[in-house]
């Protein structure tokens, strides 16, 4: 049989020494098919085992693999080759080392950089840092620390990372990993911003906006910290978080282009966010249009914030015309 004869070429130098090969290798199959019947797919385990045994033979001088496989490797071809254990047992032995193969042909594709994925990290306020996980090994490692469904491909996202169709990205403070969220790079949005065992996050205000400013992203699908919608206003640089617009006690207001963003609330902020679409001040977060309404009858100030809102808009428009 031809695999036969390749096997004992790679496995041998001398001429003399093959011939043993082949012959002691071919009695060990002869006995193996000795009780077979046409039906029972002996034939095909042959030859598959044969072809593994020639992948041995390069397998053994493989600098890619483990020293413990191309040992492994290095075995079976010198018991393959003395003919001394029953077909059956090489087969196994050949199976179980195709195995190990394929893990660890798996485990060097995870630890490789995904193309146009290079690597990053931010420095953020309060020991806080983020990093963007740029092979599948490090997404699946981090989903184990946080405990989340990052650690396998049960939900797609190691496929979405290969085929570029999201970028993931690491928080941590300190040495410790606090949180992973995922950017959908068709939009730029972020997604689901998962905590330890999936649990909701609160960031520090702070290390959020520094986050999205230095990702260059806006934010207002995140409930992190801010309520939805309240984000991008500081992060593109269009508010001071430390500098509304108007305030009064408890009551803040930050004009942004065609935007306000309100915090009410004492030791409990709570955000909200409204956009002008068209006529209509369009409420996001956990606000409701009647209560910017209340708002700005209560404090006519807002209204005058909310006025120039849409006319600075409005102006700029007819300047770049």
């Amino acid at each position: 049989m031809k695999l036969i004869t390749q096997f004992a070429r790679s496995a041998t130098q001398s001429p003399r020494a093959r011939c043993r090969v082949e012959g002691r290798l071919s009695n060990r199959i002869d006995e193996y098919l000795a009780d077979s019947s046409p039906h029972d797919g002996r034939g095909c385990k042959v030859e598959r085992t044969l072809r593994q045994l020639n992948h041995a033979t390069a397998w053994q001088c493989w600098p890619d693999l483990d020293p413990n496989v191309r040992q492994e490797a290095r075995a079976l071809v010198k018991t393959a080759c003395h003919g001394h254990v029953p077909f059956e047992a090489l087969m196994e032995r050949a199976s179980a080392l195709r195995g190990r193969v394929n893990r660890a042909g798996r485990a060097r594709n995870a630890r490789q950089r995904i193309n146009d994925c290079e690597p990053l990290r931010e420095e953020l306020p309060q020991g806080f840092s983020v990093e963007r996980l740029h092979t599948v090994a490090l997404l699946a490692h981090t989903g184990r620390d946080l405990g989340n469904c990052a650690k396998n491909n049960a939900y797609g996202m190691h496929d979405r990372l290969r085929e570029r169709e999201s970028d993931f990205y690491l928080v941590r403070r300190g040495d410790d990993p606090v949180a992973m969220f995922e950017v959908v790079l068709e939009t730029d949005k972020i997604t689901e911003f998962r905590g330890k065992e999936n649990d909701g996050v609160e960031l520090p205000r702070r290390v959020l906006i520094a986050l999205l400013r230095r990702l260059e992203l806006n934010g207002d699908d995140v409930e992190a910290c801010l309520q939805q919608g309240a984000a991008s206003i500081f992060a593109t640089g269009s508010g001071d978080m430390r500098d509304p617009d108007w305030q009064r006690g408890n009551l803040k207001v930050w004009r942004g282009s065609r935007r306000l963003v309100i915090r009410e609330g004492g030791e409990r902020h709570e955000w909200s966010s409204f956009e002008w679409s068209r006529a209509n001040w369009v409420a996001s977060g956990a606000s409701s249009q009647s209560q910017l309404d209340a708002l700005m009858t209560l404090h006519p100030a807002i209204a005058v914030l909310a006025q120039r809102a849409v006319r600075r808009r409005v102006v700029r428009r007819r300047t770049a015309g």
